[in-house]
């Protein structure tokens, strides 16, 4: 260390905590804002498996909703908490919004007021989603994303032990809003759907979230057994409360009945047309 005029340059600094690392050598102030104006941090720091929430903590980011072990390299100068620079990130073990993915890598422009995230690939399961976002230190955002190859059954927010949904989800996503009201919208894809071992087909339909609410838009499903379109909303919470509205034309009823009342007659069939209006948690099937 060498420390004068308020600054300490570090040559060779390493701090850990548990099985996370942090290497850095560079220019720190010793104290901010500096009252001679100068800049703050001219610095390159590595990181190891460093969680998460401590570099949301440092940018006021408290209230952003991801969490994970973060890895990379970042050339940073300016402020503290503005700083300019660039870097490259790894998550891994990501939890955003309450959804678990694998592994998260991006390219970082740090531009003052906030960062650009450049080459997004987001690994779940399998499947990936590509794109990129801004992250403004004030808590605001705007994101483009596309998935392919997610496999459905790997999804929390749709999970359900009666029903267990299984197939392949594309989908193109997009968003402009704050980490505290989050609000993006997307359209999706599900190739060879099934539900249990009932094949539906292909489902189709927009997405809309606004803050913990999930609202379905022009849902539709094909098979030789099953036509089926819908709209409604989901909370996404715990018991994921819901309010559905489903059309059928033509659909053979029995087999997805059977999942939610097992005590149905095997020799009781039904092709039905029709509406059903749903009401209550998803979660819990007895509430619904």
């Amino acid at each position: 260390l060498l420390i004068q005029h308020g600054y300490v340059d570090v040559t060779g600094g390493v701090a850990t905590e548990g099985r996370s690392e942090i290497r850095a050598d560079g220019r720190f102030s010793l104290g901010y804002p500096r009252r001679d104006g100068g800049e703050e941090i001219d610095a390159r720091i590595i990181a190891r498996g460093r969680p998460l929430r401590d570099l949301r903590h440092a940018f006021e980011l408290d209230d952003w909703p991801i969490e994970g072990r973060l890895s990379g390299e970042f050339h940073l100068s300016g402020k503290y908490t503005r700083p300019f620079g660039f870097g490259r990130l790894v998550i891994d073990d990501m939890t955003a919004w309450s959804e678990p993915f694998d592994t998260a890598t991006a390219g970082l422009r740090f531009e003052g007021v906030g960062v650009r995230l450049d080459a997004v690939e987001i690994r779940k399961s399998g499947g990936a989603i590509t794109g990129a976002a801004y992250v403004g230190w004030d808590g605001r955002y705007s994101f483009n994303a596309d998935g392919r190859g997610i496999p459905l059954e790997s999804v929390k927010l749709v999970k359900c032990e009666r029903a267990p949904l299984s197939g392949q989800m594309q989908l193109a996503a997009s968003g402009t809003a704050t980490f505290a009201h989050p609000r993006y919208d997307a359209r999706i894809s599900i190739a060879d759907l099934f539900i249990g071992d009932e094949g539906v087909g292909l489902l189709k339909g927009d997405l809309k979230v606004r803050d913990n609410l999930l609202v379905l838009d022009q849902i539709e499903a094909a098979s030789p057994r099953l036509e089926i379109s819908g709209a409604g909303r989901i909370e996404m919470s715990a018991t994921a409360d819901a309010e559905l509205a489903l059309r059928f034309n033509r659909t053979s009823l029995d087999p997805y009945v059977r999942f939610f009342e097992p005590r149905l007659s095997p020799f009781t069939s039904a092709i039905v047309s029709g509406t059903i209006r749903a009401v209550g948690q998803l979660a819990n099937i007895d509430r619904l």
